[in-house]
């Protein structure tokens, strides 16, 4: 099991991961919403936010996205831990029990194991995401 820190920011994910590759080194490697597969259907603004950015370096490894919804990022919303599991038995046991007293934000399914992921905030504000090892962050 691995726990990673995943910060989210209001359209300057790339600004701001840039600054912390400066702080620690490392490579640092983009994805943007523009680039995925049907990204193009999207307003040309919304193309250009990072979907997923990581920073990885011997000691570091830092993940970060642009939050595209219109709550924008607040208090409480900006900071979420990445959490990836080996084995499915335990990704679950982990999930249920972070999720007693929380809110699950978006159901964990069979899926996870191909990559989808899981996400909940326990009952102390933090968010929570969910992957399988297989597809751990890189």
């Amino acid at each position: 099991m691995a726990i990673y820190p995943f910060l989210t920011f209001n359209g300057n994910c790339k600004e701001a991961m840039r600054f912390y590759q400066s702080c620690f080194g490392g490579e640092l490697q983009f994805t943007l919403l523009g680039d995925t597969p049907g990204g193009g259907q999207f307003p040309r603004e919304i193309r250009q936010l990072v979907l997923h950015a990581s920073l990885v370096s011997e000691h570091v490894r830092l993940f970060a996205s642009d939050l595209g919804s219109e709550e924008g990022v607040a208090s409480g919303n900006s900071i979420s831990l990445w959490i990836s599991i080996a084995a499915p038995e335990q990704l679950q046991s982990v999930f249920r029990k972070l999720a007693q007293k929380g809110e699950i934000t978006a159901p964990l399914s069979p899926g996870v194991l191909e990559g989808q992921w899981a996400t909940l905030t326990d009952r102390y504000a933090v968010q929570w995401i969910f992957s399988a090892t297989s597809n751990q962050p890189s």
